[in-house]
């Protein structure tokens, strides 16, 4: 029988400890800040369609609970889903995200915002595709840097009116 234990033994299996450690508080805190967060913005009754969409949670709206307002009272409206209506007047594409603003001075009023991850989605170049035509987006609406923004996953968001 052996009675002295190997110390790179010893190493390695507290090194692979504190790394199963590591690992399980990375999945558990992700768990905590992200899905738990995500599955808690779901509505209850789905989507009007009768059908839940649940890889984009902000285009999901429960039934009878769209209000359209103009996008001078979007601050007014924060956590609310609702329809936003106005005019694009200034865009940006910044190559990780496309910026639709409903007034020149973009940092303090509000934003429509695509994401590259959605930009497959929408027309080419939604910065020009969307720029001076009024339109409704639809969506929760968030503060961002003290400023209203509504953030569009699907083109569905989109309503543009004639």
């Amino acid at each position: 029988m052996m009675t002295k234990q190997n110390p790179d033994l010893k190493k390695f299996l507290v090194r692979l400890g504190v790394t199963v450690a590591a690992v399980v508080l990375v999945m558990y805190l992700a768990k905590v800040w992200f899905v738990d967060q995500r599955l808690a913005r779901l509505p209850s009754q789905g989507s009007t369609s009768g059908q839940v969409d649940t890889s984009f949670p902000e285009s999901q709206q429960q039934a009878g609970t769209v209000q359209i307002i103009s996008w001078q009272d979007a601050a007014k409206h924060y956590g609310e889903y609702s329809t936003v209506e106005g005019t694009i007047v200034a865009t940006h594409n910044s190559g990780k995200a496309c910026f639709l603003n409903f007034h020149p001075d973009y940092k303090r009023y509000f934003t429509a915002v695509i994401f590259a991850s959605a930009f497959s989605l929408f027309p080419a170049n939604p910065e020009n595709y969307y720029y001076g035509k009024k339109f409704r987006v639809s969506g929760n609406i968030k503060e961002y840097k003290g400023k209203p923004e509504v953030i569009l996953n699907d083109p569905s968001q989109i309503e543009i009116l004639k």
